[in-house]
């Protein structure tokens, strides 16, 4: 897909391709039953997800929940590009919320990528955000957490 092309290899597109109302037809694309269109789909939007401009707009626009779902079922690249996707998203301290309730923070703990990719500290300090707003009920991902960073 040629979006994810230019989001990718030209970092000064991503706010372009956002600001052209392109973040809800990407999104739409996560939920598909072709697996390669969700690819396509979460690819692209953890691509825009990268600049931080984008960050409320993705989110607002509904995409926590399908990035979520691909997370749980899609292929594995889907998984590898949501779980990224999401942890870029849970920068904007507005977005922490709503990927905690997504229920995907075990997921993300799980990805043995996320710690060869060296993402682990984002993961920890979302936990770390969601434990202290919802009454510490992460604080058994800190433990698994803990020995694997």
């Amino acid at each position: 897909m040629e979006i994810n092309l230019h989001a990718k290899n030209r970092p000064e597109n991503r706010l372009k391709i956002a600001k052209t109302s392109a973040v809800k037809p990407l999104i739409s694309l996560i939920s598909s039953s072709d697996s390669q269109l969700q690819e396509y789909g979460v690819t692209a939007i953890f691509n825009l997800s990268l600049c931080d401009e984008n960050k409320g707009l993705i989110a607002s626009s509904g995409a926590i929940k399908p990035l979520a779902r691909a997370l749980k079922t899609g292929t594995s690249m889907a998984k590898e590009n949501a779980a990224c996707a999401l942890l870029c998203l849970s920068q904007l301290e507005e977005n922490k919320v709503a990927i905690g309730l997504s229920g995907v923070i075990p997921l993300l703990e799980n990805k043995i990528r996320a710690v060869q990719a060296g993402i682990m500290k984002p993961l920890v300090e979302l936990m770390a955000d969601f434990g202290i707003k919802h009454g510490g009920q992460v604080s058994v991902c800190f433990e698994h957490v803990g020995h694997g960073s």
